[in-house]
């Protein structure tokens, strides 16, 4: 099935629950995980109890008139959609960051982060992936964020930040929670991972290993995220951090060994015991 025919799908099934304005409490189910932005509204709320769907997590564009998406995840599950709208006195920024950084602060993967005009139209994310059009808006007020919750039970967490032209800001999140979880190993691209450096100051890889096990397919490969690490650094040769962990030292090494400057890179703290942080210095 198409990406495009998957969204339809979605949405024959039960169709867009258009809503006027209404408290949280009011329209948002108990299952949904996302604190809204303080004083927001819900314009929009969906559940689909069950249906496939594809988390985007690349960049969208229409190709011979069909929605392709760069990557995504696809699976069966409850979907829950919510749209809100901020506060007047607020910007769509202010409503994404309210809930950027509350996914940061859980046990996630990054998988992808863009902003502006690197998204791509908004056109197509408001009409063709969230199928609200009033999520369409300009390019530069755009945002989009999508991490894989790994709690239990496993979500998919994205979030569409925009600003329209007469300056009323949305922010809708989608929330996946597959039937069964998703176990393969999810990469973010070099760019989201250097976005969340420089937006948190931090960046945490818990799937950066270095001596797991490489004889099970459902394993995150230790080379391919120093592969990213390395071209996240190369990407900005001014970013230099402190690399905390267990096997800090050893990361540092293979990271020179892959010609990073060492004045690039520092020791932090002897922990967490498993995966790295980064943190920018």
């Amino acid at each position: 099935m198409s990406l495009s025919a998957v969204y339809r799908h979605t949405k024959f099934c039960l169709g867009s629950l258009l809503l006027a304005p209404l408290a949280v409490a009011e329209s948002v189910p108990d299952r949904f995980n996302i604190v809204p932005f303080p004083g927001a509204q819900v314009t929009q709320s969906e559940t689909v109890p069950q249906t496939e769907h594809a988390v985007i997590i690349g960049l969208v564009r229409k190709v011979n008139n069909r929605l392709r998406a760069e990557r995504e995840v696809r699976a069966t599950g409850e979907l829950i959609r919510v749209t809100f709208e901020i506060p007047r006195v607020h910007s769509s920024t202010e409503g994404f960051e309210h809930v950027r950084d509350q996914l940061l602060a859980r046990p996630h993967s990054m998988l992808y982060y863009c902003e502006g005009r690197e998204c791509g139209a908004s056109s197509l994310w408001a009409n063709e992936v969230l199928d609200n059009s009033r999520l369409y808006g300009p390019q530069e007020n755009q945002a989009y964020l999508s991490v894989r919750l790994d709690e239990d039970p496993q979500r998919f967490v994205s979030v569409y930040a925009i600003t329209r032209g007469n300056q009323r800001a949305y922010v809708h999140v989608d929330q996946f929670t597959p039937d069964e979880a998703v176990l393969e190993p999810l990469y973010p691209t070099p760019a989201t991972m250097l976005k969340v450096l420089h937006a948190n100051d931090r960046l945490a890889l818990p799937g950066l290993q270095l001596d797991r096990a490489m004889d099970k397919p459902d394993v995150e490969d230790p080379e391919t995220w120093l592969n990213l690490v390395n071209r996240m650094l190369r990407s900005d040769t001014r970013v230099r951090v402190a690399i905390s962990g267990q096997q800090a030292p050893a990361v540092m090494q293979r990271l020179i060994d892959l010609d990073i400057r060492a004045s690039r890179l520092e020791i932090g703290q002897p922990y967490p015991d498993t995966g790295i942080v980064l943190d920018k210095i």
